[in-house]
């Protein structure tokens, strides 16, 4: 009985699944008993032709269908079964989109009007033709600016390489190499250039600088027509230890020396304005800044005023001092410690043109000037007087250095403690906890007693 069972149930699903697949095969049949949408074109002469009828046939049926005539052709009455929509066109008129008869004509294209700011024509990018032209200016300038620095660098070494090459054993050397080697010619800079000269008594060697103007920079060529400016060649001879008595001089251009009195260490420290005591004045336009007469006197002799007489546009500073050591600190920072110092004898002339014969035989007569500058500085000595005093000055400025050094490590001190007393006292203010606030202000009390008291010293007496 059970298997039977099991078999009418077999056979039932089997016919309810027939009946269902019909069904749905028939789900679209209701669309196919709808009358066709008929377009009827009539004519009714051959003269004449009247525009096409088309006529609509719209079904209830078709509501819930895709294709919704109601939205593609814009009916107005939803009600209605039929509708005929009239496309015709009055006889003697042409239609919009279908020409005259049965020719149909193409609509014409119609180009829209361009903005005259939107075409493409030259006058749209004058500003981006101005940038692109300084741009070019700029590297034109650029080029032609390093070319004249280097020019000018090389010919001055060209042109005094022989006399450098009698004072010294090694003229350019890298100072790479183990072997000391001639013609080396740095550029630093597009507008610096240095050459390293070494092999001479008393001296451990000359760093010779070219400094040229600013020609690569365009904005610093502008600048130099409204600021006068000029090429500059220094010298610094790094005197031997024991060569030089203790001594700071500076003397050229007024604008020049004032200058580096005001930015340099031992300047500032050691030297005051002076006058010639005796001899031939220094020219109009000099300054003269010394630790002491005596040496301004023996230094600056008669045949050193007559170049400078000479050259005194092209002579811009003379320094030399045993107590060097480059710029003072900025305002308002301390030294820790003493600075290097290290002797020297600076020379720094100022070239003119250097296409006329007269401004080389004048940078030739200027360097053997700071060589005799340099012989003389080494066979001069103080007199026993100035000596002393000259070094009760270098052991007072060492003294005050000490002493100043001293305050601002006490001042600094000061600020750490009254640094560690606020955050003991924040502390104790943000403690919650009543019995740990009443220890902390004992504590607190107690290192305030203490330090108020005097500070006694113990003897132990054996």
């Amino acid at each position: 009985r059970s298997e039977m069972r099991l078999l009418w149930l077999l056979s039932l699903a089997l016919l309810l699944g027939v009946a269902f697949s019909r069904n749905e095969d028939n789900e679209f049949a209701e669309f196919e008993d709808d009358e066709p949408v008929v377009v009827a074109v009539k004519k009714e002469d051959e003269v004449t032709t009247p525009a096409p009828t088309v006529t609509i046939t719209k079904n209830e049926k078709n509501k819930d269908s895709e294709f919704d005539a109601e939205e593609d052709f814009g009916l107005e009455n939803p009600d209605s079964d039929d509708e005929v929509i009239d496309m015709s066109v009055p006889d003697g008129k042409d239609h919009p989109e279908m020409g005259t008869g049965d020719n149909i004509k193409a609509q014409p294209l119609k180009f829209a009007d361009v903005p005259a700011h939107f075409r493409s024509n030259w006058g749209s990018y004058q500003v981006e033709a101005v940038v692109i032209f300084l741009l070019l200016v700029y590297l034109l300038n650029y080029l032609a600016g390093r070319a004249a620095n280097q020019a000018i660098a090389f010919s001055w070494v060209d042109t005094h390489r022989e006399r450098l090459e009698e004072q010294f054993s090694v003229v350019g050397d890298d100072g790479l190499s183990e072997d000391p080697s001639n013609g080396q010619l740095n550029r630093e800079t597009d507008n610096l250039f240095s050459m390293w000269c070494t092999g001479r008594v008393g001296v451990s060697g000359c760093m010779v600088h070219i400094r040229t103007m600013k020609r690569q920079d365009f904005v610093s060529r502008l600048w130099g027509l409204f600021n006068k400016n000029y090429d500059r060649v220094t010298l610094t001879f790094d005197v031997d230890s024991g060569e030089m008595d203790p001594f700071v001089i500076a003397a050229g251009q007024r604008k020049s020396v004032t200058r580096l009195h005001k930015e340099l260490l031992d300047l500032s420290q050691y030297t005051t304005e002076k006058k010639m005591a005796a001899g031939p004045p220094l020219p109009s336009s000099f300054a003269l800044f010394s630790e002491s007469s005596e040496v301004a006197a023996c230094l600056l002799d008669n045949a050193v005023l007559t170049l400078a007489k000479k050259y005194e546009d092209n002579i811009e500073y003379i320094h030399i001092s045993d107590q060097f050591s480059g710029p003072k600190p900025p305002d308002g920072e301390t030294l820790t410690r003493l600075p290097e110092t290290r002797r020297v004898a600076v020379f720094s002339f100022i070239l003119q043109n250097q296409s006329t014969d007269y401004d080389r035989e004048a940078e030739a007569e200027m360097i053997q000037m700071a060589l005799y500058c340099v012989d003389k500085m080494r066979r001069f000595h103080l007199s026993r007087e100035a000596k002393q005093k000259a070094d009760k000055r270098r052991q007072t400025a060492q003294e005050l250095f000490q002493k100043s050094n001293h305050q601002a490590r006490q001042e600094a001190a000061q600020a750490r403690r009254e640094e560690k007393t606020r955050e003991r006292k924040q502390r104790l203010m943000d403690e919650e906890d009543p019995d740990k606030q009443r220890r902390l202000e004992l504590l607190e009390y107690k290192k305030e007693l203490k330090a108020k008291q005097p500070r006694m010293k113990q003897m132990k007496m054996k």
